[in-house]
């Protein structure tokens, strides 16, 4: 009863286009969740994700769930992930691309998910780290350990939207830290794969430690 009226005074829309849903529906309407550009890249360890990411360190297998491009609907869930306090939206993306790889022997692997963490001055800003409700849904699909503390990011940086691939992998460069010398093998999860700067200076420093293996998967690649 009480979802019928809230959904009466406060109706929920897609966040595509802004069409009015159904309560029990996820964040975009039936036609919007229909075009979802998935990139169609299982976790593998045979697709150009891996390989941006292994010409700086060696990773094991790599996916990204959607593409990720200017004003389309990837972005804007992407947003509304980050700016506007919705981090279901990264839980839902999760149990998505759970569902489709659930099959990969490759996901047997696992010991460790592991949040990319955001600084703590962007945290007081934003109240939230927008990927750990994403990892943490993924750690209990896949039956292995959360790891929301095992890295540290340690010095801000203002945004790199504007930066080139270089500028970034220099300006990164040690802005991790690894605070508990775990080894096994980590999956590390980010919302956006752009240059993988990130993920290269978050795998750099996790594989300080011997017999450590990284893994990656994003919510979304841009192409």
């Amino acid at each position: 009863m009480w979802q019928e009226v809230l959904s009466v005074l406060f109706p929920k829309r897609c966040i595509n286009c802004d069409l009015i849903i159904p309560f029990h529906q996820k964040f975009v309407c039936e036609s919007c969740s229909s075009v979802l550009p998935f990139t169609g890249i299982p976790f593998s360890s045979d697709n150009y994700l891996k390989e941006k990411i292994n010409n700086h360190v060696k990773i094991e297998y790599a996916s990204s769930l959607l593409i990720f491009k200017k004003n389309n609907i990837t972005q804007k869930l992407v947003h509304y992930l980050k700016y506007k306090n919705c981090p279901e939206i990264g839980s839902w993306m999760a149990e998505i691309w759970f569902e489709l790889n659930k099959n990969n022997s490759n996901l047997k692997q696992i010991d460790y998910v592991v949040p990319v963490p955001i600084h703590y001055k962007r945290f007081e800003k934003r109240t939230y780290n927008q990927i750990e409700l994403c990892a943490e849904t993924l750690s209990k699909l896949l039956n292995c350990t959360y790891e929301p503390q095992i890295l540290k990011r340690i010095y801000h940086l203002d945004s790199q939207t504007n930066s080139g691939k270089w500028e970034r992998l220099q300006r990164i460069q040690g802005a991790f830290q690894k605070n508990v010398s775990k080894k096994g093998h980590f999956l590390l999860v980010d919302d956006v794969l752009t240059t993988g700067a990130t993920l290269i200076a978050c795998a750099t420093e996790l594989l300080k430690t011997e017999e450590t293996k990284i893994s990656i998967f994003t919510l979304s690649s841009a192409q």
